[in-house]
């Protein structure tokens, strides 16, 4: 607390007149009213002529970053001064704004006045004050949080695209007079060709990179196309014609990465789910800027991108061949084995994995797995009890109120509460996104899910020989939560609960089975030469040295060699 500094001995007033976008039309509210209130306060005080520094900014959450006015004016700020704001939440919404700022300007020997509320720093209860004020402040911001979120959320239930600009392909609606809600979107035809058209080149296996310069060659009067832009928009549900209610993306953040959403019609399609599932399969199979999948070296390799190590938790890589081998025989081994020689941290995990042997163990605890669910899906979807949800919500408001507790009684330092106020916010964004996963699982695993999913898996095990490798890699990405080489050159898998893959079948998460051309032209196995599922689903060794070498005529050379 500064010492007691009379207004005779003010030798500047400091004003901080601020509104939103949203505000700046409302009477009472603007700069120039809230302007006329300083100057007339320091005219009743005998004070000097104020200096303002206005300010306009967008509503919603505290962004200090953006607030030049507010840091040039903390930064003027001297002993002797006087801070001037017609109410606390003029200077700040936030309690980790206004606690720190409020102080600092009073270690700086300065005053700090909310004219309307009758703050006065220099008062003896001016702590306890700015505690109950900053906790108010706070309250009020998260209220019209949520009041907006919700808002949003409803409207986006109800099949509004409320987010800003409409993806490429479509554009909104104008509203009818007299109305203030949204229409849904509207197709654009010529964009959602171009649409149409990126979608069939990724099935096709154009890379990410080839489909942009594709588009650019074809559509270049349209857009500018860029790699990063297919990438978001390849991956965008919206094209299914459906909107999240949630968000789907990881706050703060431009991640292509989704989080569980709820999705709900709301306008026309541009793309069927079949198609749009399909393409996830081969964008999560593709690395981007590489080779298309099918011509890869490893394609054949079942494991190569869903595997991870048992000892380091880092991901298998998948290789071609052995080094300085003549061999045509793939492995797996451990990327922080091979990649982190020179850096002298290895994994200790230095086993080699024959790729046939490992994707034969794969394969066949797969088979095994999928047997078993068989009979697990006869049975009805058992009673699952729903987590309290609101109950863990309302500990977390709990638990951030005692924070704000503790900082407006500088229990806690600024940067303390930070950390723990953004601990909490990602606590509850956790709940949530539970929440959405346990709701659309409770929802999709039905007995009649379970009866469809039943069929899907006996499809599956009848054809499993005649898939093509990526459709068998994506079943067994989707079928399990962890799959591990261990340093005994085994491998473990950890399979999904059969509800919880019940009601992934039943949203339509589960990937599409199509048969390969290859093994659909070779004629029937007889009797004596018939082979066995596994061994069916390897490539032959033409095909292997075509693979590993891109030229069909070295093959029968190489294969020639690797024999002698």
């Amino acid at each position: 607390m500064t010492d007691a500094i009379p207004n005779t001995a003010i030798r500047r007033t400091l004003g901080y007149p601020r509104v939103s976008t949203r505000e700046q039309e409302i009477a009472g509210v603007s700069l120039d009213a809230q302007a006329e209130k300083i100057r007339n306060y320091c005219r009743l005080h005998a004070l000097p002529e104020p200096v303002l520094f206005p300010e306009v900014e967008s509503g919603g959450e505290e962004n200090e970053a953006n607030r030049k006015k507010v840091a040039a004016l903390l930064a003027d700020v001297r002993r002797g001064d006087m801070v001037l704001v017609t109410d606390i939440d003029r200077f700040g919404r936030d309690v980790v704004f206004i606690v720190k700022n409020v102080r600092q300007i009073m270690r700086k020997g300065a005053v700090f006045v909310a004219i309307d509320k009758g703050f006065d720093s220099r008062s003896p209860m001016a702590e306890d004050t700015l505690a109950n004020w900053a906790v108010g402040a706070e309250q009020e911001r998260r209220r019209i949080k949520e009041r907006t979120e919700g808002g949003r959320k409803h409207l986006r239930g109800q099949g509004y695209f409320v987010e800003g600009k409409p993806p490429f392909g479509y554009e909104r609606q104008p509203k009818p007079k007299g109305t203030k809600t949204p229409l849904p979107l509207r197709v654009v035809p010529e964009h959602a060709a171009v649409v149409r058209r990126m979608f069939a080149l990724s099935l096709e296996g154009y890379s990410v990179f080839e489909i942009a310069k594709r588009l650019r060659q074809e559509y270049g009067d349209i857009k500018a196309f860029g790699r990063a832009w297919v990438v978001v928009a390849l991956r965008n549900r919206v094209y299914t014609g459906r909107i999240a209610k949630t968000a789907v993306r990881p706050k703060a953040t431009r991640s292509v990465v989704q989080l569980p959403a709820e999705w709900v019609p709301a306008h026309e399609a541009i793309i069927d789910d079949e198609t749009f599932n399909n393409v996830q399969l081969a964008l999560r199979g593709r690395r981007r800027g590489r080779k298309p999948q099918a011509d890869s070296a490893t394609a054949n390799h079942l494991l190569r991108g869903i595997c991870r190590c048992a000892e380091c938790g880092g991901s298998v890589a998948a290789i071609p061949r052995a080094i300085r081998s003549r061999a045509l025989v793939g492995y797996y081994v451990c990327r922080g084995h091979v990649e982190q020689k020179e850096k002298g941290v290895r994994c200790k995990s230095a086993t080699w994995l024959r790729q046939p042997d490992a994707d034969a163990a794969a394969a066949e605890q797969f088979l095994t797995f999928a047997r078993s669910l068989l009979t697990s899906l006869t049975r009805p979807p058992r009673r699952v009890e729903k987590p309290d949800f609101a109950g863990q919500r309302r500990e977390i408001k709990t638990s951030r109120q005692r924070v704000v507790e503790f900082v407006a009684k500088g229990l806690f330092t600024v940067e303390d509460v930070k950390v723990e106020l953004n601990r909490l916010d990602d606590a509850l964004a956790a709940i949530e996104a539970k929440e959405v996963e346990f709701n659309e699982t409770a929802g999709n695993d039905t007995v009649e899910t379970r009866k469809n999913a039943h069929a899907y898996v006996q499809q599956i095990v009848d054809e499993w020989s005649v898939l093509p490798m990526d459709v068998q890699r994506a079943l067994i990405r989707a079928f399990s939560s962890k799959v591990e080489a261990t340093k005994d050159k085994q491998i473990r898998i950890v399979w999904r609960d059969p509800s919880g893959i019940s009601a992934a079948h039943g949203a339509q998460e589960l990937p599409a089975l199509r048969a390969s051309p290859f093994v659909a032209a070779l004629p029937a196995p007889s009797a004596a030469t018939s082979m066995s599922p596994i061994v069916a689903a390897l490539p032959a060794p033409s095909m292997l040295a075509r693979d590993y070498l891109g030229s069909p005529e070295r093959a029968p050379a190489l294969v020639e060699r690797s024999r002698g």
